[in-house]
């Protein structure tokens, strides 16, 4: 019985773990996209043209409206100049836009996406533009030729990243409380069930005596 007993709460305990590890892995796949790439470089400098911008994700970037709405990529000088010369396109993982740079100098670059999980994501990065003199210069224009606004306030905001993702604070927390809470409740039953198979065996192997105080089924003597 005591065998059976620790063998359940083992399986318990077994299952408990493998539940809070599935937790603990899932967490990062339901978490906001993050930024793996950049072109160009996050804070380089960049010598030569730069047909194009591109922001590679770690998951699909989502667009739920089926034209491309919730994709923002804008590049801009400091005085706010936009450089972008169409929408973005999305391919998979990947935002790009094409882009005609103006004077050297430093830019910012802009990015908002749905990511995987169904969420806004926005963040910036910026690098440093210093062409050689026979590379042609954009004046730019005023306004996203898109008509979009940058990253909306309230999205989750990001920077260029390492390519790490973790689990919130609160979720190992609450899997920690769980799994202490079940192993308590498996100490408490094993417990119980000792003490109850302990108790058994002590008065299985009894003898009942007759009813003069004799063994059973014999008779009393004088």
């Amino acid at each position: 019985m005591r065998r059976r007993s620790l063998t359940a709460a083992l399986g318990v305990l077994t299952l408990v773990g493998g539940l809070a590890g599935t937790v603990l892995v899932a967490g990062p796949a339901a978490a906001h996209d993050y930024v793996v790439s950049t072109t160009p470089k996050a804070d380089s400098t960049v010598d030569a043209a730069v047909p194009t911008v591109d922001v590679t994700f770690d998951d699909v970037v989502l667009d739920p409206q089926h034209d491309g709405s919730t994709t923002v990529l804008q590049v801009t000088d400091a005085a706010g100049t936009h450089f972008e010369s169409s929408c973005p396109a999305v391919s998979g993982r990947t935002i790009s836009v094409p882009t005609a740079l103006g004077d050297a100098g430093a830019y910012t670059v802009t990015w908002r996406i749905v990511s995987a999980d169904g969420h806004p994501v926005s963040g910036t990065f910026g690098f440093d533009y210093r062409p050689a003199a026979a590379v042609p210069s954009s004046a730019g224009q005023a306004a996203s030729p898109c008509g979009g606004s940058t990253a909306k306030a309230g999205a989750a905001t990001s920077t260029v990243t390492s390519g790490s993702s973790s689990v919130s604070a609160g979720v190992v927390v609450g899997v920690v409380g769980v799994v202490v809470l079940l192993a308590a409740a498996v100490v408490v039953l094993v417990t119980l069930r000792a003490r109850r198979s302990l108790d058994g065996a002590d008065g299985s192997g009894a003898e009942d005596p007759g009813p003069d105080g004799g063994a059973d089924g014999e008779e009393p003597r004088a």
